[in-house]
């Protein structure tokens, strides 16, 4: 997988559709349960990336939003929003375009995303992800490099800390891109999910 953007927004598809449906210019939106809802805008649109559209979505739903932006396997944001404010912010690697060396990321609080937990939360395994220390030997560097090795199993143990379920987990790290280009392999990740079509996405299948 490579860069993708997604909010999870913790409503129901059916209460949050009418809302994406008036902000997203373009993109789709999935359910990510009975509680949650993720939405994944066409970020090659003019104003409709994650963190723009963030804002209003948290206050026309009267609900936190969190956006997440996963560059090319080796950088993760998260972004908080509260009532159309960014409430906290989060990078693992400040200094992806910086020679200083200094990968100690940013805005690593646990407490920050507590709102977007859909059971119980794993506080050790969310705590080490947002630290970038990998519990898992699989995602650590073999090179003895400390850090993931690829950011998305970063985000992936977020939302696994937060009980988000593996086909959820999935689903937040498909980007519209990929979506609308793998018809057949988006089928096989939703399985009987609904897809919603925003604005003036195309429906891939």
């Amino acid at each position: 997988m490579t860069t993708y953007g997604t909010i999870l927004i913790p409503v129901p598809l059916e209460r949050a559709a009418p809302v994406l449906r008036e902000v997203c210019a373009a993109g789709y939106a999935t359910s990510a349960g009975p509680s949650f809802c993720l939405a994944h805008p066409d970020r090659f649109v003019g104003e409709n990336d994650v963190f723009t559209l963030a804002g209003p979505i948290s206050t026309k739903l009267s609900v936190p939003v969190l956006a997440a932006f996963q560059y090319d396997g080796d950088r993760l944001k998260l972004e908080v929003w509260r009532d159309g404010v960014r409430a906290h912010r989060y990078d693992s690697r400040p200094d992806r375009d910086d020679a200083s060396g200094n990968r100690a990321p940013v805005g690593a609080d646990p407490t920050a995303f507590l709102d977007f937990a859909t059971g119980p939360v794993n506080s050790h395994r969310l705590a080490c992800a947002l630290a970038d220390t990998p519990i898992d030997a699989e995602d650590m560097d073999v090179d003895g490099e400390p850090g993931y090795v690829w950011a998305q199993a970063l985000h992936w143990d977020v939302l696994s800390a937060l009980s988000h379920p593996e086909q959820v987990i999935r689903r937040a790290q498909w980007d519209y891109v990929h979506m609308r280009g793998a018809p057949q392999a988006l089928a096989e990740v939703l399985g009987s999910t609904e897809l919603v079509v925003l604005g003036t996405g195309d429906r891939p299948f």
